[in-house]
């Protein structure tokens, strides 16, 4: 049998081969042992130094050894703040690599921050009409006695400057008006009493036409008409100021006029959807009496009203008396008309948590009445400069409480940066510091909120260049 021996020359160079392998890698060795004892260490994630300990349920309770928690009681978790000191990251997720509080890997909407000098949005407010107290006058009996007629029948009734009110009965003023009566009889050349009784008389209430007529007839009259010293509409108790409606809901109204019912128009007489309003009578009754300086009415004129308007703390501050106001009455089918704020009030009224402004409306044609709903748009005007401050939306920044954080995008992630804002609008807020220039900012800074509900910003390592 023959043997093939034609591969003995290939197995012994392989054989070669793989011993001179085997001896390189000794001689590589340099004699060195090799095991888990002499392996080299890893270098940990974060140092003890920038360890910190922070309560699972209460993230602003911090400490920097193990402990409770104050609150809740639980034990205290580990929080790295700054994992810079790990191992380097690739490039690709170096958006990823930073705290959770420090930056914000999102896609949502972004602003551009707007400079000083756009003009700011418009302003509206919620208002009712209320009468003007300087056109309101009192008739008061000068002197004690009885109803003997009125004149007037009912709340609101029109009445012009020199109309008769009422007719009364009274001892006092019959006694005075026979004084006169005997001096002029008995010593008319007396000019001095003469003139005394007749100054007497006007005091209590009767007019120049009175006193001739008592002076032509030489009879005393048992009855005084009382005239209205005003044009306007009679009302019984005096005017109570009515509420502004809420500036968020405007879901309070008005109350009732004094001596109407709810559910009646307000101011004069009116017809309603389902037919005409009943008047409402006035308590005085002919034969009754009354005593001296008791008030009978009230006169209200109603050429010109107030507008009162209620702005919040943070509108107010852009109110100024002076300033423009576009002002539109609902249901009324008046145009819209611009008046000048004419009284910022200084303090607030009792029980309202918001001020009051007040216009004064000219009411011609009495087509304004007491109670009626306004609406008060401020005129746009410029901005307020700032040197470096823009305007964003407001929801574009967060109120932490004791700071404002806007979110601003780094690349593909958002930043925390601490703001300090100004003045607050409807819709926008202005932003004093802590904006380098016109940067991408997300729009709803809620929407970046961590699950901790705490933001953690470095303002100087984010936007080095808005502070000093």
């Amino acid at each position: 049998m023959t043997r093939n021996l034609s591969n003995k020359p290939v197995r012994r160079g392989v054989a070669a081969a793989l011993l001179g392998a085997l001896g390189a890698l000794l001689a590589g060795c340099h004699g060195q042992a090799h095991g888990p004892a002499n392996m080299a260490q890893t270098p940990p994630v974060a140092t003890s130094a920038a360890m910190q300990y922070t309560c699972p349920m209460h993230a602003q309770i911090v400490r920097e050894a193990p402990s409770s928690c104050p609150i809740c009681g639980m034990d205290l978790v580990p929080k790295v703040l700054d994992n810079a000191a790990a191992a380097a990251a690739p490039a690709d997720l170096g958006q990823v690599s930073q705290a959770p509080n420090a930056a914000v890997l999102a896609a949502v909407a972004t602003v551009r921050p707007v400079a000083d000098g756009t003009a700011a949005d418009t302003l509206t407010l919620p208002g009712v009409v209320d009468y003007d107290p300087r056109r309101s006058r009192a008739v008061a009996a000068r002197f004690g006695g009885r109803i003997e007629q009125l004149a007037v029948r009912f709340n609101y009734q029109p009445v012009r400057r020199g109309q008769k009110l009422l007719e009364l009965y009274s001892p006092e003023l019959v006694t005075a008006e026979q004084e006169l009566l005997f001096l002029l009889a008995n010593d008319a050349d007396n000019a001095l009493l003469v003139n005394g009784a007749r100054q007497k008389l006007r005091l209590l209430g009767l007019t120049d036409p009175q006193l001739r007529e008592l002076a032509r007839t030489r009879r005393a009259s048992y009855r005084v008409a009382i005239f209205s010293p005003y044009d306007g509409y009679v009302v019984e108790t005096p005017a109570t100021p009515v509420p502004i409606p809420a500036a968020a809901t405007g879901s309070m109204s008005p109350s009732p006029e004094p001596g109407m019912n709810a559910g009646e128009p307000s101011g004069p007489a009116a017809n309603s959807a389902t037919g005409p309003v009943q008047p409402q009578p006035l308590t005085l009754t002919e034969g009754a009496y009354v005593s001296t300086g008791q008030t009978l009415f009230q006169v209200v004129n109603t050429d010109q009203v107030w507008g009162l308007f209620q702005p919040t703390p943070a509108e107010l501050a852009r109110l100024r008396p002076g300033q423009p106001l576009r002002v539109v009455a609902e249901g009324t089918g008046l145009p819209p008309r611009t008046a000048h704020l004419g009284l910022v009030e200084p303090e607030f009224r009792a029980g309202a948590s918001v001020a009051a402004v007040r216009v004064y409306l000219p009411n011609p044609q009495g087509r304004l009445r007491r109670g009626q709903r306004l609406t008060g748009q401020l005129v746009p005007t410029a901005a307020p400069a700032g040197a470096g401050s823009f305007w964003l939306p407001r929801a574009a920044v967060v109120d932490l409480g004791t700071r404002q954080v806007a979110f601003v995008r780094r690349g593909a992630t958002f930043v925390p940066v601490a703001v300090q804002v100004g003045q607050r609008t409807a819709s926008r807020v202005q932003v004093l510091r802590g904006l380098a220039g016109p940067e991408d900012v997300a729009a709803n800074g809620q929407y970046l909120i961590d699950s901790e509900g705490f933001i953690q910003t470095s303002a100087n390592a984010a936007n080095p260049s808005a502070h000093d």
